[in-house]
């Protein structure tokens, strides 16, 4: 079940989807979004560019995103935003239809300064799931996310059913994430995922916008595409992705919010590269 509980907080986290347990896998992936208007900035727009590298096993993952940010119509308070991400877990079965999750993800969202005091974000989380048929579990668990600006607690819920690598329906339906693919044939599958990004970045220390400041961004959206396995190592996904609700929060050095933007939905796209060992 490997599978079900990465992209349960990476995905949230850094908004790419994890891969089936293996011995080592290494995952690029790239994607882009539209010009959108920033609500009551008169006129002003912002289209994204994000790229990411992840890497690890069953039990860590090591992840890496950079944001480039283009703005029209403003002054750009800032060029790009980096996050840093460091994931374990472990699980197991207590008999035949029991079994638990439990992990850890640190995280540091920056500009260009890194004050690891003040730009951090720690993860727990831990569940239960239950075997309600083969190859079928419900779970339900909690996750608590500490950084210096905003907590956030949330439940984990839902249902996991199937193996992507088998062919029909699997996925898990599922908040804070929810991913579905069906596979008609061996090599070629598609899928469709609900898209969460809550991170907190720390600006510059010398930000024009605010100095030691941090920036939070809430996201949701939607993706679909394809899935193409050419190779067992190798594995291709592409597709077009809509973030349909995003709000950036601004907030003072000393944590204190200063002022949220909406961001009108946009369409893009993304590719993704994935290697396993």
């Amino acid at each position: 079940m490997h599978k079900l509980y990465l992209p349960l907080i990476l995905t949230a986290a850094l908004g790419f989807s994890a891969t089936s347990a293996q011995a080592f896998f290494i995952n690029a992936n790239g994607s882009f979004n539209g010009d959108a208007d920033i609500d009551d900035l008169g006129g002003a727009e912002v289209s994204t560019s994000v790229y990411r590298l992840m890497a690890g096993n069953q039990y860590f993952t090591f992840a890496y995103k950079h944001t480039a940010y283009d703005f029209s119509g403003i002054d750009d308070p800032f060029d790009s935003l980096n996050y840093l991400a460091l994931d374990g877990r472990y699980e197991g079965k207590f008999d035949g239809t029991w079994g638990y999750f439990t992990g850890l993800t640190l995280a540091m969202g920056f500009e260009d300064d890194i004050h690891v005091s003040d730009n951090y974000a720690v993860t727990p989380r831990i569940g239960m799931s239950y075997q309600i048929a083969k190859g079928t579990d419900v779970f339900l668990g909690a996750l608590a996310q500490f950084n210096d600006v905003d907590n956030v607690y949330l439940p984990i819920v839902g249902i996991k059913f199937g193996s992507e690598q088998d062919l029909g329906w699997s996925g898990s339906i599922a908040y804070p994430a929810t991913r579905v693919t069906y596979r008609p044939f061996k090599s070629f599958a598609v899928e469709s995922t609900l898209l969460t990004v809550r991170e907190v970045y720390q600006l510059a220390d010398d930000s024009d916008l605010m100095p030691e400041g941090y920036i939070f961004e809430e996201s949701y959206g939607l993706s679909a595409g394809i899935i193409y396995t050419p190779l067992d190592l190798l594995e291709l996904r592409a597709g077009v992705q809509s973030f349909f609700d995003r709000e950036y929060t601004l907030y003072d050095a000393g944590g204190d919010e200063i002022k949220s933007y909406d961001v009108d939905p946009s369409v893009g796209g993304y590719f993704n590269v994935n290697f396993r060992f």
